[in-house]
């Protein structure tokens, strides 16, 4: 009788830490924590190998430190005797005959027994007790701001996307694409067995059976945004099998195994240009299903959102029997209306674009972003965004399609990629100029006095040639992952339109403060430039005349006031020039002037005996603020702000895409041009005030460029509403507003990064669509010349094809 093993749990096998043999887990000869980890051993010979103690010898009970040792434990024979031995066989009064070797056996027993004799010795304490009165240290507190810890290393901002594997029902589609290139490459391989006229005939059935596939891939398929329609697809491939029967039946079988193999080879060719823009396009699939489903998250109001009744009738929070609300029923929303509250708590997922109104949070600005950055009250969130720590509480911008990310990514009404003019053309091409071309080629076999057939199978190969998948998708592919790799940095754009404009700019304006610069100036120096008043005095008067206003350059001077503990001077009726400074009456009554140079000319006070000192702040690329009382200059204050991080390299990012970076600022020349200098800018526009602009920026579009400002939205709304293309950042999910662009993040580098992207993806969209055209039209042009058989025509489409797939999957591995 065969013994059965008891049946119980099974789990897949661990290797074994020891020697890694797979073991089963739960019947491990022995198991162990080390390093806050499970480590399963087949026996102890394992386990002490993994810890590299020497393994007890066979029968030695002892535990491993004594058996390292060769201490005896208690009950143990002495060396040198049977482990069946009596306990005195060892003894002085052994009857056993005393040999040369029994005085080492003896030393060795009374080694043992002292061993053993301090083993069992009373434990001693290492350390004193410590007494119960004592005060035991505080603990650290957990919730420290981690902001103001040093990173650990580098810092990773974002991460590769995850792969995405959406589980589907299997395609049939893809057996059928398969099954047409099986048929078709049949069709053409049976050349080889002659001309005969059965032969030519099993030629065109497998030809038939191939478009007979393809037939059922179209309707079986559901048609992506991108996808060309099926006719012009089809067209080529129905026509070739017309010309082959039409030939088969005619006296020229020469002609007709002709026109068999191009029957053939449209199919097969057809089958494996949709086939290839399959895998072109399998990535960005995936990642578009990716984001997705991190997107469906649902919504969750905070508790209390809704008065008692207030609630619209058709989202009114569900009630069981007894009129109470269902415990988490009417808490989740998958669609939410803008205005509305909603809630994310630490680990969750925004659901929506949202403007927080409650609370200080932690987050992971967008998807794949690993990077936590703080959102305070009035910051936008953009759907996507992970909270790390704390609750957020925002009112809903936008929700459902309307989403930054899921509007030019998901919704299939403004999907970038297929609505992008370079897209829409190449669609066009095969949809509607390749029947123009087809017609043009069959007129040419017309002139050159072909037969019908001859003039039929002619304007087939000339359709296939160019009616191909690869020729109508491929430069939406670029688009996509042109999108897809902006989203990546956190880089929206608003539409197709706004992809294709940021593509075409020429000339980007930065507007300085807050994009170049850090926006925080400090005081770098403090001067008076007469006998009346000293540098503190000058500076209290300066900060009386700045407290209440929030520009930058204001804040800057009220708060080196306080750090040097002086007290503002309690100027009156502050009298503020946008750009220009400000002009008050001091306390003892005089008139108080403090701004730049242009509001000194328009107060007409001199700063001629300044001059000097003006100009040499300025070349340091410093601001400068004068200060004058009673039409009489009394002090200089120079303000120096640092370059911003990236700064440098959002201006490379722009000189590689051949785009001009342009410095616009309402300071100084010379302070412009210094910080023009540090960055390789050499076009400036200085003492350009806030409200004028807009004005400069459409007169650099007046010129013949295509324009894009950089800046923030609220500060630099007049530059950016007068730009071809607006770059504003910080602004992604945030209230309606017409900007081209916006960003999650308020990096410099990535609103550069936008426009470089837009510009080479363009570009390599362009790129790809050449490779696939431009064979095809050559093998159209010879086979219209009757330099070559028409067959040649679709295999130089397919050739072209192949290339513009290569190049798509090398852009995909570098990405």
């Amino acid at each position: 009788m065969v013994a059965s093993r008891a049946a119980g749990p099974a789990v897949a096998p661990v290797p074994c830490s020891g020697c890694s043999k797979l073991i089963d887990p739960l019947r491990a000869g022995q198991v162990a924590i080390f390093d806050q980890r499970f480590h399963y051993f087949c026996n102890a010979r394992c386990r002490h190998a993994f810890l590299g103690e020497a393994p007890p010898a066979p029968g030695d009970g002892r535990p491993a430190g004594l058996a390292a040792s060769g201490a005896p434990f208690a009950g143990a024979p002495p060396r040198g005797l049977p482990s069946g031995a009596p306990p005195g066989a060892g003894g002085h009064h052994a009857s056993t005959p005393r040999t040369p070797r029994a005085e080492p056996a003896r030393a060795s027993a009374d080694e043992g027994a002292a061993r053993v004799a301090d083993l069992d010795a009373p434990i001693v304490n290492a350390f004193p007790p410590v007494s119960l009165d004592e005060k035991l240290p505080d603990l650290p507190v957990l919730d420290d701001d981690r902001a103001l810890l040093e990173p650990i290393g580098n810092t990773i901002l974002s991460e590769e996307p995850q792969r995405y594997d959406a589980v589907e029902a299997r395609d049939i589609g893809a057996l059928l694409l398969v099954l047409a290139i099986i048929a078709g490459t049949l069709a053409v391989a049976l050349t080889l067995a002659g001309d005969a006229k059965l032969v030519i005939g099993a030629r065109i059935v497998l030809a038939t059976v191939s478009a007979g596939m393809l037939l059922g891939r179209a309707a079986t398929t559901a048609r992506d945004a991108t996808d060309p329609h099926p006719a012009p697809m089809l067209a080529p491939v129905l026509g070739g099998l017309v010309a082959a029967v039409w030939a088969l039946f005619g006296q020229d079988r020469a002609l007709a195994a002709e026109a068999a193999s191009l029957a053939g080879v449209i199919a097969t060719a057809s089958a494996i240009s949709a086939w290839l823009i399959e895998s072109a396009r399998h990535r960005v699939f995936g990642e578009r299903a990716w984001i997705g489903s991190v997107l469906s998250t649902p919504a969750r109001r905070p508790p209390g959102a809704w008065a008692q009744g207030s609630a619209p009738a058709d989202r009114a929070p569900q009630r069981g029997g007894d009129g109470g609300p269902v415990e988490g029923a009417g808490d989740e929303l998958y669609e939410l209306r803008p205005g509305e509250s909603v809630q994310v708590d630490a680990g969750e997922i925004v659901p929506v674009d949202l403007v927080v109104t409650g609370g200080d949070v932690e987050v992971l600005p967008w998807i794949g972003a690993t990077t936590p950055t703080r959102r305070r009250d009035g910051d936008p969130v953009v759907a996507g965004a992970t909270v790390v720590r704390g609750r957020l509480v925002g009112a809903c911008t936008f929700s459902g399609g309307d989403r930054a990310v899921a509007r030019v990514l998901l919704d299939a009404r403004r999907r970038a990629d297929a609505l992008a003019p370079i897209a829409q053309a190449s669609r066009a091409l095969t949809e509607r100029w390749a029947i123009g071309a087809a017609a043009i080629g069959a007129l040419s076999a017309f002139v050159a006095g072909r037969a019908p057939v001859e003039i039929a199978m002619t304007a087939a190969a000339v359709l296939a040639a160019l009616s191909t998948a690869i020729t109508a998708s491929i430069a939406s592919v670029h688009v996509a992952r042109g999108i897809l790799l902006g989203l990546r940095r956190g880089i929206v754009y608003k539409s197709a339109d706004a992809w294709d404009r940021a593509g075409k700019t020429s000339v980007a304006v930065f507007c300085a403060r807050g994009t170049l610069l850090l926006g925080e100036p400090e005081l770098a120096e403090l001067e008076a430039t007469g006998q009346k008043l000293k540098p503190s005095d000058v500076l209290a008067l300066a900060a009386g005349a700045e407290r209440t206003e929030e520009h930058p350059v204001a804040t800057a001077i009220v708060r080196a006031a306080r750090a040097r503990g002086l007290r503002p001077d309690g100027v009156r009726n502050p009298n503020f020039h946008p750009g220009l400074g400000v002009t008050a009456v001091t306390s003892s009554g005089e008139e108080l002037c403090v701004g730049n140079r242009a509001l000194m000319l328009e107060q007409r006070i001199s700063i001629a005996a300044a001059e000097s000192r003006v100009a040499e702040l300025e070349a340091l690329g410093r601001t400068v603020v004068l200060v004058a009382v009673g039409a009489r200059l009394v002090g200089i204050i120079g303000l120096q702000d640092g370059l911003r991080p990236g700064a440098r390299a959002a201006i490379q990012h722009l000189l590689d895409a051949q785009i001009e970076p342009v410095l616009m600022s309402g300071d100084a020349r010379e302070t412009c041009e210094a910080i023009g200098r540090s960055l390789d800018i050499d076009h400036i526009r200085p003492e350009i005030l806030p409200a004028d602009r807009g004005t400069e920026v459409r007169r650099l579009i007046d010129a013949g460029t295509s324009v894009a400002v950089l800046g923030h939205a609220g500060v630099d709304d007049a530059a950016l509403g007068a730009a071809d293309v607006s770059v504003a950042l910080g602004a992604a999910g945030s209230a309606p507003a017409d900007f081209s662009t916006v960003l999650a993040s308020d990096d410099v580098r990535d609103a550069a990064l936008s426009l470089a992207l837009a510009h080479r993806t363009r570009l390599e969209a362009r790129v790809g669509l050449a490779l696939s055209v431009a064979p095809a039209l050559v093998g159209a042009a010879v086979i219209a010349a009757f330099v070559l058989p028409p067959a040649y025509a679709p295999i130089a489409s397919l050739l072209g094809g192949v290339m513009a797939v290569v190049h798509a999957r090398a852009l995909d591995a570098k990405s």
